[in-house]
């Protein structure tokens, strides 16, 4: 009998372990804040597909611990990307992917770094303003520094552009005029001259034809998501300029043809990324992405899933609080292209490439 009382205690500690115990385990929850609609949302949704990819994979569930991923859209709007950072601090929230855009970035920077256990990670903010920081802010995207354009132009200069007329998006300054800013120090360190103008995507567009015909550059590099660098390339198009065209990889994503259609031809971009790689992990990738999504993935996708890769496996070496710790001392992280590098700063080294739209597809040309 006594074993008979025995067998029946363990079986209810048992249940009791399973149904009550081991659930209990609270769950990492991680947060994402980015551009979610609106024309922001192309960078946005592909992230986030991309991160929901990674975690599923993962069953969502890390070193025993459920893993819950909690989506909101700043909408582009400080004080909505205030309430949203709060609410996560309020929430115990350790991890915060974001944000879409540098100018948001900066705003949530600026209130999760005064918590030194917590750590913030962006797959597409791109600002130098972020960089040689020794913060909480990490990022798979490389910066706007002058080096990480030499390749681009080096690319420029050989092909006899020697005239730049800048045009960036002044909703996301952190990072547009940045990348010109930027762009400009390497070209004239390559030999280039200073740029002959600065204008902004949101001016009146006839003025811009005129102004474009009275400079007669022979590059115009435009800094701006995929909606607007379209609408402005179309109209320029439209109104017969015949100056080349450059963009930004904030850009190179297939809403930009589908916007521009037959005038995104022979646009140049310059990215650390590329739609046709062979390497083994990103046809797994892209083949999964296609079968749950039924559409390609984009450089954001992508950098979603990466993104979300580095916290998995920071994850599985520690703590929660301890990410920034590990991954200063692991650095090195597997890509789905190449080997993500972080610095001591949370920077990191890529390797890019140039492409051009030919029949309407992003080719590499070099």
């Amino acid at each position: 009998m006594k074993k008979l009382y025995f067998l029946i205690v363990i079986i209810l500690f048992t249940v009791v372990y399973f149904l009550f115990i081991k659930e209990s385990k609270p769950a990492i929850k991680i947060g994402f804040v980015g551009a979610l609609t609106a024309k922001y949302s192309d960078l946005g949704n592909p992230m986030m597909n991309g991160i929901i990819l990674a975690f599923e994979e993962e069953k969502y569930e890390i070193n025993g611990k459920k893993i819950e991923l909690i989506f909101k859209d700043d909408k582009k709007d400080e004080a909505v990307n205030r309430q949203i950072i709060n609410d996560f601090i309020n929430q115990g929230i350790k991890i915060v992917i974001g944000n879409v855009t540098s100018s948001m970035s900066k705003i949530s920077m600026s209130i999760i770094n005064e918590h030194k256990d917590m750590f913030m990670i962006s797959a597409a903010s791109a600002s130098n303003e972020f960089s040689g920081i020794d913060d909480q802010f990490f990022r798979v995207h490389v910066a706007n520094n002058a080096q990480r354009f030499d390749s681009f132009t080096k690319y420029i200069i050989n092909n006899n552009h020697k005239k730049i007329y800048g045009i960036y998006d002044p909703g996301n300054i952190t990072y547009t005029k940045d990348y010109l800013e930027n762009f400009e120090k390497s070209f004239i360190s390559n030999g280039g001259k200073n740029f002959i103008k600065y204008a902004k995507t949101d001016g009146d567009l006839d003025d811009l034809v005129s102004d474009i015909n009275s400079l007669n550059p022979d590059l115009i590099l435009i800094c701006a998501n995929s909606v607007d660098a379209a609408r402005v390339v179309q109209y320029l198009k439209m109104k017969n300029i015949q100056t080349q065209i450059a963009s930004s990889e904030w850009a190179m994503t297939p809403a930009f043809i589908e916007n521009s259609g037959k005038y995104s031809e022979g646009i140049i971009f310059n990215i650390d990324y590329d739609e046709h790689s062979k390497n083994e992990d990103f046809i797994n990738f892209s083949n999964k992405f296609r079968q749950k999504y039924q559409m390609e993935p984009s450089l954001f996708a992508s950098k979603g899933y990466e993104l979300a890769k580095v916290i998995i496996e920071l994850l599985k070496m520690g703590n929660q609080t301890e990410l920034k710790k590990n991954l200063l001392i692991k650095k090195e992280f597997k890509g789905l292209q190449d080997t993500i590098i972080f610095d001591q700063y949370g920077d990191v080294i890529r390797r890019f490439n140039t492409f051009k739209v030919i029949n309407g597809k992003f080719e590499k040309v070099e």
